[in-house]
């Protein structure tokens, strides 16, 4: 076969596959636009291009070209504040999944504080449990809990303390692994040297049944001052009956030492008597 033969082919060829590529193109154009008056039919309202990711991404993965396209969306289906333009999106990195052919809006890049409310007096102290030894993990944030360390058959309560956070809170979801507690800066020793020695209990008390550690320390005051003032009362008890055993001797003493000179005095005058008889 003759060169210019083979040259001509080669056009012909190329020319019918740029024709069936074109209407193929065609055709998917086509058919995208009956799905957007489709769309727009059963739905009603505007086209209007948005940011819409072309596969799954996962938190961590920054926005650009590879994974985001702009397409046009019926503004009845869109999410609210959906993304609009690639060069606002571009370079930001999701925090949470986004699907594919999910429209992006600003959900999908919100940071969640990691932060926790801390009272001013007090420290967090993080113990590790489970659901059995946490009422069932069912704890939530704000929660007063009593905190028991327990050892073979004997379990002692350490502390009342606060629910900062939990595994379960923190995820979203699933078992519960450990607990955050508010606690006492002077308590944490405490409840480090419970989490070596034993297996660390939370039980949430009834609405009066808990014992705080403010109210166990009044009490513990009120105790030592009711001691106190016994200890004093029989102190003047007692030194009110010394005084008593005092005086008495004194007067004993005194007596004896009246009759002493009543008796003297006595017998003077029986002597003076009886030389006066003589």
């Amino acid at each position: 076969m003759k060169r210019s033969v083979r040259l001509a082919i080669s056009v012909v060829t190329g020319i019918a596959a740029a024709v069936v590529a074109l209407a193929y193109a065609s055709s998917v154009r086509q058919e995208a636009q009956a799905a957007q008056q489709e769309a727009l039919a059963r739905y009603g309202g505007e086209l209007v291009a948005v940011c819409v990711a072309s596969r799954n991404i996962e938190p961590g993965d920054m926005i650009d070209e590879g994974n985001v396209v702009v397409e046009e969306w019926v503004t009845s289906l869109l999410p609210p504040e959906a993304m609009t333009s690639l060069g606002d999106v571009a370079g930001r990195v999701a925090t949470s999944h986004i699907p594919e052919r999910a429209v992006l809006s600003p959900v999908y890049f919100e940071t969640q504080s990691g932060s926790l409310e801390i009272p001013a007096d007090k420290v967090a102290v993080c113990v590790a449990s489970d659901p059995q030894h946490a009422v069932g993990g069912s704890l939530a944030r704000g929660d007063t809990v009593d905190v028991y360390v327990s050892d073979a058959e004997i379990a002692d309560r350490l502390l009342s303390a606060r629910v900062l956070d939990t595994s379960a809170l923190a995820q979203g979801g699933g078992d519960l692994s450990w607990v955050t507690l508010a606690v006492d800066p002077e308590r944490v020793s405490e409840v480090l040297a419970a989490m070596s020695a034993g297996q660390i209990t939370l039980v949430a008390p009834g609405r009066d049944g808990g014992v705080s550690d403010d109210a166990a320390d009044e009490d513990d005051s009120a105790a030592t001052d009711a001691g106190d003032t016994e200890r004093a009362s029989g102190g003047d008890a007692v030194s009110e009956a010394s005084s008593d055993q005092t005086d008495e001797d004194a007067h004993r003493e005194e007596s004896r030492d009246g009759g002493s000179v009543g008796s003297s005095e006595d017998e003077g005058a029986s002597v003076e008597e009886k030389r006066g008889d003589a």
